[in-house]
């Protein structure tokens, strides 16, 4: 999991660009840098109370010394150090891919081939680290990174220099007498002591990674601290699930007594492991390798980019960053990017204002032709001028929709439906949602609204006028009714009779005419935009598509990857976006499908799929997914990356297109406000800092032609686009 980089966060050490935060220990922090010439290496900071150690800089010095002799195949090698600085660092090859414990915990154990070419590559670095002298002493799952070309044994932090070749005899610690350093249920029984160690130590960590790739657990459990370390000495690993083949070797490395362990150098072909080749990892965790190296390519081509920009920038004009080029420098960037075209030009405020207090629950901002309304689930609409930002009234509806110059709900503790424009004027009534205490609306769609009133009666409503145009009454008596929604001029709807199944219908918004009836309908979705398509997920991880016209079903397709709740019955996500020919649905993998045949047209897997859901936002020829913090682009049709950028954002906040731009709302109490990017390049364009009260609750935004709303807690603002 790495982090954008934050205000404390040098931006640079040594040689190398910093790029973001990796991680963070006891010893200090890591994040990705960038040399001068493109390469990406992790450097590894010492906390600054450490620093000021004579005796741990000692320790450090002697480490680094140690770890420069180290070269191998399936190692991480020392580029670059600086032991003696003011702050000691240590820059190595960065490693781009997945720890060995976070695939496990993810995808599950290994099976046995994979298994093999695991083993025989620690094998393989532990032979380079042995002969340069060191024990690595927390080989742990962790500590293992599975990259595309094998697998990577990384931070030698604890590491110690030996007093002459660990292959082949005893070594002693730098560290203060006494001191135990290590990972419990991946150290040797020698190591819990406290007693000389040898090479044979890292042949019991060696064993004890295997169990957990085989099995998806450590061998000597999960428990408390004294109950592995009581396991560790005093009883037997739990192999259960070790291929059979690979228990004696696993048994024999997990041995108490060192002399009983197999010598490192005979690991690699007791495996008897197939070469390591391109594409070692299968199916989707070899797709998300890919993706990862993907976007490593583009923060160095973005960093490189950066650099040609501040060469071009005018005498002192970097520090005033990006919003303030112009001219003819605006048009050198444009071909120091490639020919992207123009750079969008930043919105310019119009007004800020503060508004009443809305919840979190369905907070929106809606712009009609002539004022903004904020809103939330809850009864209350605030209407303000598009011009000044003044409030100019409020309403209380218990259900309402917006139509371009309108709002038509029903008005709270009434059962009547209206009208009303934006002079606070109601421009009709009607009794249609008489009789029902939670009524349903939606619409308007071409030119009809539909309203659910007494009995659940399904009404067609004329919006220009109120007129009743037809009503739908249940075939039998029916407790509940809910609408979907519109498409295609079809009303999808659902009623649960009293004790009986619910029934699922389409219905002809223009006479409320049965266009079909589904007895074993369920959940349905009515995307925005999706044209004659709409869809449900029955069971599983299936997704089926019906054309909303004739309820026929179009085509069904299984999506493994999408599973956002495996436990529950309908485990897909309730998401989804139409546009350009594409069905983007799904978490926490979304799938681009192609609408016609639900053909699979590509995948993306979020870097950490347990975390936070993503936002989507399809516009033109591209897709774009802001996966926390990182903004990428994407071909619509293809799925290649067009490029990748990191932002601020630590939650999910929706995505809009504006002026040129992808912008999108920042809270938290680092970096809030609104930012925009080039939507072509993924420049960063436009950054307008906003402090409010409640850094916890997101942004809303909103446009039309050419004004820019965006609402937060209570603050209301509103830009005008170029």
């Amino acid at each position: 999991m790495t982090a954008p980089p934050v205000p404390e966060d040098p931006d640079r050490i040594g040689r190398y660009r910093v790029l973001r935060r990796l991680g963070e220990g006891g010893m200090g922090r890591v994040y990705l840098g960038a040399s001068p010439a493109g390469r990406a290496v992790a450097v590894k900071v010492v906390r600054p109370e450490l620093a000021g150690d004579p005796g741990f800089r000692a320790r450090f010095r002697a480490e680094v010394a140690a770890a420069q002799r180290v070269s191998g195949a399936f190692t991480s090698p020392v580029v670059e150090a600086d032991p003696d600085g003011a702050v000691p660092w240590l820059a190595t090859a960065y490693v781009n891919g997945l720890s060995l414990k976070e695939t496990v915990e993810r995808y599950g154990p290994m099976p046995e081939p994979l298994l093999r070419t695991l083993g025989a590559g620690l094998g393989e670095a532990l032979i380079a680290i042995h002969a340069a002298g060191l024990l690595h002493r927390d080989l742990k799952p962790a500590n293992i990174l599975l990259a595309k070309d094998g697998p990577r044994v990384i931070d030698f932090g604890i590491s110690k220099a030996a007093d002459h070749d660990a292959s082949r005899g005893p070594t002693r610690a730098l560290t203060s007498e006494g001191q135990i350093i290590g990972s419990p249920g991946y150290m040797s029984p020698e190591q819990i002591r406290g007693g000389t160690l040898t090479a044979s130590a890292d042949v019991f960590a060696f064993g004890a990674v295997l169990a957990f790739a085989a099995t998806g657990r450590p061998p000597f459990g999960r428990d408390a601290l004294a109950a592995i370390i009581h396991r560790s000495l005093h009883e037997a690993p739990d192999l259960n699930g070790v291929p059979a083949s690979l228990e004696r070797l696993v048994a024999a490395c997990l041995s108490r007594d060192p002399g009983e362990r197999p010598p490192t150098e005979l690991l690699p072909s007791l495996l008897a492991a197939e070469p390591v080749a391109p594409g070692w990892l299968p199916g989707p965790l070899g797709e998300e390798l890919r993706q990862r190296e993907d976007t490593l390519l583009l923060d160095i081509r973005e960093l490189a980019k950066s650099r040609t920009r501040r060469r071009l920038l005018l005498g002192g004009a970097a520090a005033a960053g990006l919003a303030v080029i112009g001219g003819g420098t605006a048009a050198a960037l444009a071909a120091a990017n490639g020919g992207a075209g123009r750079r969008p030009a930043p919105p310019k405020p119009l007004w800020r204002t503060t508004i009443g207090d809305l919840s979190d629950r369905r907070f929106a901002v809606e712009v009609l032709s002539r004022t903004v309304v904020p809103h939330d689930e809850g009864p209350v609409y605030r209407w303000h001028s598009l011009d000044t930002g003044r409030q100019l009234w409020s309403s209380r509806f218990s259900v309402a929709v917006t139509g371009p110059n309108m709002i038509y709900g029903v008005p709270d503790e009434e059962d009547r439906l209206i009208a009303m424009d934006e002079s606070h004027r109601v421009r009709w009534s009607s009794d249609v949602a008489a009789g029902d205490d939670y009524p349903e609306l939606v619409g308007p769609d071409d030119g009809k609204l539909v309203i659910t009133g007494r009995d659940q009666t399904v009404f067609g409503v004329d919006a220009a006028t109120g007129s009743r145009l037809w009503a739908y009454e249940w075939p039998s008596e029916t407790s509940l009714c809910f609408l979907y929604g519109i498409t295609n001029h079809t009303l999808v709807a659902i009623g649960t009779p009293r004790g009986a199944d619910s029934l699922l219908v389409g219905l002809d918004t223009a006479t409320g005419a049965l266009r079909w009836a589904d007895p074993e309908g369920g959940l349905t979705f009515v995307p925005e935009g999706g044209g004659n398509l709409i869809f449900r997920n029955p069971s599983g991880v299936r997704l089926e598509a019906l054309a909303a016209d004739t309820g026929r079903s179009l085509w069904a397709v299984e999506l493994p990857k999408a599973a956002a709740k495996p436990h529950d019955e309908a485990q897909l996500s309730q998401d989804f976006t139409v546009a350009g020919g594409t069905v983007y649905t799904g978490s926490p993998t979304l799938y681009a499908l192609d609408a016609s045949t639900g053909q699979e047209r590509w995948t993306y897997t979020p870097a950490s799929p347990g975390g936070q859901e993503r936002s989507l936002l399809v516009s033109g020829k591209y897709a774009y997914i802001l996966d926390n913090p990182r903004l990428i682009a994407f071909d619509a049709r293809t799925g290649r990356r067009v490029w990748s950028v990191n932002t601020p954002a630590t939650r999910t906040a929706r995505l809009v297109a504006a002026g040129g731009m992808i912008c999108t709302g920042v809270a938290g109490a680092t970096g809030a406000g609104l930012y925009g990017w080039d939507a072509e390049t993924g420049e960063l364009v436009w950054n307008h800092p906003v402090s409010t009260s409640s850094p916890t609750r997101q942004w809303a935004l909103a446009t039309r032609d050419r004004t820019l709303v965006a609402a937060q807690d209570k603050t209301l603002l509103a830009f005008r686009l170029p």
